[in-house]
């Protein structure tokens, strides 16, 4: 009886759609895939929109490595490509007028791309605000050296190699954000 029904069991599990594939990645995660990869540019979109204030930014490039990510200069922009948010002008500014959000939101979200991206070994983002404009370009062998350790290091323990000392530490993103803003 226990013969039939495993005999029964994988010609179901045989019969299964083969075209989902299962990968194990380095948080030991089980990721199903059942469509085409996306395009490198899909894939930095998607995680762009992610990024701390994701809904403000404005546009999304890809070129040999490099990722550009612009936000948007004001609230017009913000509700051209927001209509539907009902965030006012003054929530927006609020938003990038708290605690070192500028910085954060830059520091952050360069290294945060290269960490979920692997194609990318550069990333520059330009957050214009209140007549200022902020950007930074990190590269990645110049962090590894800013920060001494490679980046498989950082990645594998990115709260305590990267977060926690250069994001949360007032100190650390300052000193991170002197290293690499190109601020105008």
């Amino acid at each position: 009886m226990n013969k039939i029904f495993l005999t029964i069991t994988l010609c179901i599990l045989a019969s299964c759609n083969t075209d989902k594939k299962t990968e194990r990645s380095e948080d030991s995660k089980i990721t199903i895939q059942s469509h085409p990869k996306e395009s490198n540019l899909e894939q930095l979109k998607t995680e762009a929109s992610r990024l701390r204030g994701g809904g403000s930014i404005k546009t999304v490039e890809f070129k040999n490595g490099i990722a550009i990510i612009t936000y948007v200069k004001n609230y017009a922009e913000y509700k051209q490509l927001n209509p539907q948010s009902n965030l006012s002008e003054d929530d927006l500014k609020g938003y990038w007028s708290s605690g070192d959000a500028i910085q954060k939101a830059l520091v952050d979200g360069s290294v945060r791309l290269m960490k979920n991206l692997d194609f990318i070994n550069e990333v520059q983002i330009t957050l214009p605000f209140q007549n200022k404009v902020y950007a930074i370009d990190v590269k990645k062998t110049e962090l590894e050296k800013f920060i001494g350790r490679d980046f498989p290091q950082i990645r594998n323990n990115w709260t305590k190699n990267f977060i926690d000392p250069y994001v949360y530490d007032k100190k650390g993103r300052k000193e991170f954000f002197n290293k690499f803003s190109k601020s105008q």
